[in-house]
């Protein structure tokens, strides 16, 4: 498998997953197996393991992998999404020694133990301002996206992939062209606007309009359109990047691009709906997502809607009164 046999089998195994792979989750799944080989070529650089071969890993090896990746200080979520390549790597050796290590309970990642993040209602109106303050087209297009992800809870590679076509705003819809896992478990959704988007959806367009004519650019096929030298192209994730950090520095209030689906969904969640009609909104199968990774019913809210419900059915006892408690 030549000199390093790690990458040979994780190229072999992207290669007869490719078909089926959307082609984000490719990206995603290489950075990763491209990470897991720097693991293990160190720890065989420093006879920590026996082999960099994966056909012949041991329950030490992949012990002492799993051990290496833990001391990175990384989520378990992360931890096990690791393995997980690790498992469809030594797989695709036909070699089930980490199948067999986790059915048998010799691999225990656990869950984290935290909520959801998701950023608070007068955060997110900070932010919109703190968009509106960076001025020209690069505040349009902040302000823009942060209120597309929040209000249509979408992810930002469905914004930034979209088209201009994509948006109607006659019938006031969005069409998810670009959804997570498109071409196999994804599929395209048409969403209504909510009229608390629309006032902003309409400003963007008329800004974009702006823009182009400045350039002397008559059409963009992209709703969000890069312009350069190079012509007329979609945002790409470090130009995001780069207009977060500009938001960040005029509010102060730290965030991903990632975290306004989420705080979308809690914000609907806090305010009454619930966790089935957020879950369905949000396009994921099962609430077990959503609850899991986006959003979940609050402590506090939720103790006080059962006090509430309780009174609305219990006549109070005599001797529970303001002035006897």
């Amino acid at each position: 498998m030549g000199r390093y046999p790690f990458v040979c089998a994780y190229r072999r195994y992207l290669k007869g997953v490719r078909a089926r792979l959307s082609e984000s989750t490719m990206v995603e799944r290489e950075r990763k197996l491209h990470c897991l080989s720097t693991v293990v070529e160190n720890l065989y650089a420093t006879e920590v393991i026996a082999t960099s071969n994966p056909s012949k890993f041991g329950e030490n090896d992949i012990i002492e992998i799993f051990l290496a990746l833990k001391k990175r200080g990384i989520t378990r979520e992360t931890l096990r999404k690791y393995i997980t390549m690790l498992k469809f790597v030594v797989r695709e050796c036909r070699n089930t020694v980490v199948d067999d290590m986790l059915a048998k309970g010799r691999l225990v990642i656990g869950a984290d133990r935290k909520d959801p993040f998701a950023l608070e209602a007068e955060e997110v109106k900070r932010i919109l301002d703190g968009a509106r303050e960076v001025g020209g087209w690069k505040g349009a297009v902040t302000r823009f996206s942060v209120a597309m992800m929040t209000f249509l809870r979408l992810r930002p590679g469905e914004l930034q992939k979209a088209s201009l076509k994509d948006m109607d705003t006659r019938k006031w819809t969005f069409l998810v062209a670009n959804p997570k896992g498109k071409g196999t478990y994804g599929e395209e959704a048409r969403l209504p606007i909510p009229d608390v988007l629309k006032p902003y959806v309409l400003e963007f367009l008329e800004e974009r309009q702006k823009m182009l004519e400045s350039r002397d650019i008559g059409d963009a096929s992209t709703l969000i359109p890069a312009v350069s030298t190079k012509g007329v192209n979609v945002y790409t994730q470090q130009a995001f990047g780069r207009l977060r950090k500009a938001v960040i520095a005029k509010t102060g209030i730290s965030f991903r691009w990632k975290d306004f689906r989420a705080t979308g969904g809690q914000i609907a969640l806090d305010s009454g709906v619930s966790i089935e009609q957020v879950s369905r909104s949000m396009r994921h199968a099962s609430v077990v997502t959503t609850e899991r990774y986006y959003c979940r019913a609050r402590a506090d809210l939720a103790y006080a809607r059962v006090n509430d419900a309780y009174n609305s059915v219990f006549v109070r006892e005599p001797a529970i009164t303001e002035k006897s408690v």
